[in-house]
């Protein structure tokens, strides 16, 4: 009986040894090699050796935070992320994972959850210094510098270690306040801590950035210009014969005279602010009766914040024709502006305007004095390190006139693009679709009215010097309409030079 058990017991361990044999991975130890191969660097034979780490040690912690390294090393976040949560989460948890996951959840712009295991970590008290340099980067992308700076100061007051790479962030938060000044001054610290450093080095090229932005910023701006211009179709001629009226002479060359101020100070904070007074003349070399004058004011306040801005545009606009008051256009035009991505930027806006004719009407039903509401959206794509631009703007449109001719609603749609075409050169290219249904009966025609305005442009923008433009242009308007005596077509040029100082 004995005898037999001892040879039970030596064919039983005959077979594990066979086992072993005909499956010599068995017995790795797949972390230790993984580990190793994640230190020489070699991270794709990490990662395949890591993972039957994690399937043989499931309850492993350090299984799951080396292969978040792994995975964070080969560009895989969303596997990164999994891995350090089960590192914090199985027992013991691996402390260094907090900061690794915030790291990533940063880069991710996955903002709100970082900032969750931030608190998490705070709580803790893990890496104080780690975790509030962490959190500082965190509310600076928020756009909550104020919030930001006060972490970065506690970082670099916990560990002085941090304190080259804290100033240096500071610094970009005061730029992004504006707060060129102070800016300066943070980098002026971080140069000072070590000169030799990468970190300094950036330190002085972003100093001589801010140096010569206040060296050369200037909040007002000047542009002139001069232009000839010519039109087939000043009076807006009828396309169809009227009968009983014959109208000639209607094409005319003038000059185009503009002057434009801005105004735009340099304000610390989130907020800004620019006006501007443009002026316009046009004046006809035969048809007189046609040259308009035309200034308009426009205010403009606004506040940034994380990834768009807020604007109130407030302008109004007085027309003068022909020598003789014409109209007055007063408009308020809330606009909210944001960047889904940094190349693809959403626009909504809404506004009210007054327009009152400053000419008595032939009759009561022909008086166009109205109120006019505004709702618009539209989408921005800048292109080609933003030298290029394509845009496209709807606007509805509410015209309540106190004539019953041209009470209308409106439908626009307006493309454009701008394209470098060489060194200085710009290429722009514009469409106009204006749809308007009338909504009332017109006292003399009977019918209501329909206009279906079509317009486009074309032109090139040539920079000869340092602020002299050469501006060419050509558009073209048709108009169909039920009512013929509003149908027309027309066509413009124009050649002109402008100058910014």
């Amino acid at each position: 009986m004995r005898n037999g058990q001892v040879m039970f017991c030596l064919i039983f361990i005959l077979l594990i040894l066979c086992g072993l044999a005909a499956n010599p991975c068995a017995s790795e130890n797949f972390l230790e090699k993984g580990i190793a191969e994640y230190k020489a660097e070699n991270f794709e034979e990490a990662l395949e050796i890591l993972i039957k780490a994690r399937e043989q040690e499931p309850r492993s912690p350090e299984a799951a935070y080396y292969l978040g390294l792994t995975y964070k090393q080969v560009g895989n976040y969303k596997e990164t992320v999994m891995q350090f949560r089960d590192a914090i989460h199985l027992t013991p948890s691996v402390k260094d994972a907090y900061t690794e996951l915030i790291e990533v959840l940063y880069a991710m712009d996955r903002l709100k959850e970082a900032m969750d295991w931030v608190e998490r970590a705070e709580k803790e008290g893990i890496k104080p210094a780690n975790i509030s340099f962490l959190k500082g980067l965190i509310l600076l992308k928020q756009g909550k510098t104020k919030g930001a700076i006060d972490a970065f100061n506690k970082a670099k007051e916990v560990d002085p270690g941090l304190a080259q790479p804290s100033d240096f962030q500071i610094a970009m938060a005061h730029a992004k306040e504006k707060r060129f000044a102070e800016a300066k001054e943070s980098l002026k610290a971080v140069i000072s801590m070590d000169p030799a450093s990468e970190v300094a080095s950036f330190a002085r090229e972003y100093e001589k950035a801010f140096v010569k932005t206040l060296e050369t910023y200037s909040a007002w701006r000047f542009t002139a210009g001069v232009a000839y211009q010519y039109s087939d179709n000043v009076v807006l001629k009828p396309s169809s014969a009227i009968p009983g009226v014959l109208i000639t002479g209607e094409n005319d060359s003038s000059v185009i005279t503009t002057f434009k101020i801005d105004y735009s100070p340099l304000l610390s904070g989130p907020w800004f602010f620019s006006g501007q007074f443009n002026f316009y003349a046009n004046t006809y070399f035969s048809i007189k009766t046609y040259n308009l004058i035309s200034p308009t004011i426009t205010l403009m306040p606004g506040y940034n914040f994380q990834n768009g801005a807020v604007t109130l545009p407030l302008s109004y606009n007085y027309t003068w024709l022909h020598e003789r008051e014409y109209q007055s256009v007063a408009t308020v035009k809330p606009t909210l502006n944001i960047a889904i991505t940094p190349d693809h930027i959403g626009q909504l806006s809404m506004g009210y305007a007054r327009r009152d004719m400053l000419q008595r009407p032939l009759t009561e039903d022909e008086n166009r004095d109205g109120n006019i509401y505004l709702l618009a959206a539209g989408y921005v794509h800048p292109f080609l390190k933003g030298r290029g631009v394509f845009s496209l703007r709807y606007e509805f449109s509410r015209d309540v006139t106190q004539g019953k001719n041209w009470d209308n609603i409106g439908n626009r749609f307006i493309p454009s693009l701008l394209v470098p075409m060489i060194d200085k050169v710009n290429f722009t290219i514009s469409g106009d679709i204006l749809l308007q249904d009338y909504t009332h009966v017109h006292s003399a025609f009977h019918v209501k009215r329909r206009d279906r305005t079509y317009s486009g442009s074309t032109g090139v923008i040539w920079e000869i010097l340092k602020g002299l433009n050469l501006n060419l242009s050509y558009s073209h308007t048709t108009t169909d309409s039920n009512i013929d005596i509003y149908a027309y077509k027309r066509n413009v040029y124009t050649a002109g030079i402008e100058y910014t100082f």
